[in-house]
């Protein structure tokens, strides 16, 4: 669908180049479209329940220590370097940005996106406990980037383009608790509450209708309490799921199970499968489009090449440090001999080097990052930020995107507990 956008833009400014009229119309309407609002407030939100939906919830429960670390310390890492990798090659290319600058860039394309990697990592096979581990990460991550990028948007916009603010880490420290934290109570609490009125409902209409809710209603309230919407909105996909199925669970075991309940529950899955595999086509149609209004900037074209390996490097490093410390803990802690044969498969899973490397490739950029950049006050910064973001999100989709499932593959393969995802 990118490959198929990205041709539809080609063909466009190939128009517009032999002076057609309407392909100047067809870029004037794209500059028309709020992209940032569009994806933030709109996309994101129906995207990141879907993923929530169809996440294995009690994987996600039993590594949920891990995956927090993951979300906030692969993020906060991959940023910082990210962007003084990009202050260190700026500087040295002649295209030089402040540190400020540069770390605000490292805030834009440090969250990942599920959107794109998660399919095919099912498709692949990929044992549950990493696709869990994936799927979590980027599910939360999205909170993190944004609370950072908040930050440091305002200490280089709010005192001019351009100028270098001091950095105020305790407050970066607390508003990261304030959207992480914030958000998930809010989640689980919206999420409680449309489980209970699920069970309510008299159809399966009305079931989706109330999942609906919970995410435009979740985002809009996330906004309105000042945390990280994004992370209300999964936070609740997961506890909604999450109690309906114990709930079935529990009534299934005393006989007490209906049938509309359990059609209820595969309906509201199925809904939100259909509904990502839509809004997921009409995200990449819009990435590609979008090339149409980015600026090019052929003297960053070097930097943008660099700053895409660049991306991947510091994504390493930012999956390498806690997997690592998760590990060094582990040993610390001594084998625990309750631990059941499985449990010990699955910490050894976790450690194993192709964990490590397909968790560093498999986090792609995508909607998130250029919503980001095009929420930039316009002007010199935006159009270099906005450039660069955009050769790392077409290295990540197009590079990355079209050889994750080779290293899932591999991964599969090595992995000597291995379940086909079902």
């Amino acid at each position: 669908m990118l490959l198929g956008g990205l041709v539809l833009a080609g063909a466009v400014a190939a128009l517009g180049a032999l002076g057609v009229a309407q392909a100047a119309q067809v870029r004037g309407l794209l500059l028309a479209v709020p992209f940032d609002r569009l994806v933030m407030e709109g996309l994101l939100s129906f995207l990141l329940f879907a993923s929530a939906v169809q996440t294995d919830v009690r994987a996600l429960l039993r590594e949920r220590g891990i995956i927090a670390g993951l979300a906030v310390v692969t993020t906060l890492v991959t940023m910082l370097a990210l962007g003084g990798g990009l202050y260190l090659v700026t500087g040295w290319l002649g295209q030089p940005l402040t540190l400020a600058q540069a770390l605000l860039f490292g805030a834009i394309v440090a969250p990942t996106d599920p959107v794109a990697v998660m399919p095919l990592l099912e498709r692949a096979g990929v044992p549950e406990r990493l696709r869990a581990l994936v799927a979590g990460e980027s599910l939360f991550n999205d909170g993190v980037g944004v609370a950072a990028f908040t930050v440091l948007s305002a200490a280089v916009v709010g005192s001019g383009a351009g100028t270098q603010a001091p950095l105020d880490v305790a407050r970066i420290g607390t508003l990261l608790a304030r959207e992480m934290l914030g958000g998930i109570l809010l989640g689980a609490l919206l999420g409680v509450l449309t489980a209970r009125l699920t069970r309510l409902a008299r159809d399966q209409a009305t079931a989706v209708l109330l999942s609906l809710a919970l995410v435009t209603g979740g985002y809009a309230l996330g906004e309105l309490a000042g945390v990280s919407a994004p992370v209300t909105v999964a936070a609740g996909g997961v506890t909604l799921i999450l109690l309906l199925r114990v709930g079935q669970a529990r009534r299934k075991e005393a006989g007490r199970l209906s049938l509309q309940e359990a059609r209820d529950t595969a309906r509201i899955r199925s809904f939100w499968e259909v509904l990502d595999q839509v809004l997921n086509a009409v995200l990449f149609v819009l990435l590609a489009l979008e090339a149409l209004v980015v600026h090019l900037r052929p003297e960053l074209l070097g930097v943008g090449v660099a700053v895409a390996l660049l991306s991947v490097a510091a994504r390493g490093l930012g999956v390498w440090l806690p997997l690592t410390l998760y590990q060094l803990q582990a040993r610390r802690a001594g084998p625990d001999k309750r631990q059941s044969l499985r449990a010990r498969r699955l910490n050894l899973q976790a450690f194993a080097p192709y964990t490590r490397r397909l968790m560093t490739w498999a986090g792609l950029r995508g909607g998130v990052a250029l919503a980001l950049a095009f929420s930039l006050p316009a002007g010199e910064l935006r159009d270099r930020l906005l450039f660069l973001t955009y050769v790392v999100v077409l290295f990540s989709l197009l590079g990355q995107g079209l050889t994750v499932p080779l290293l899932a593959r591999r991964a599969v393969a090595a992995d000597p507990d291995t379940r086909p995802a079902a």
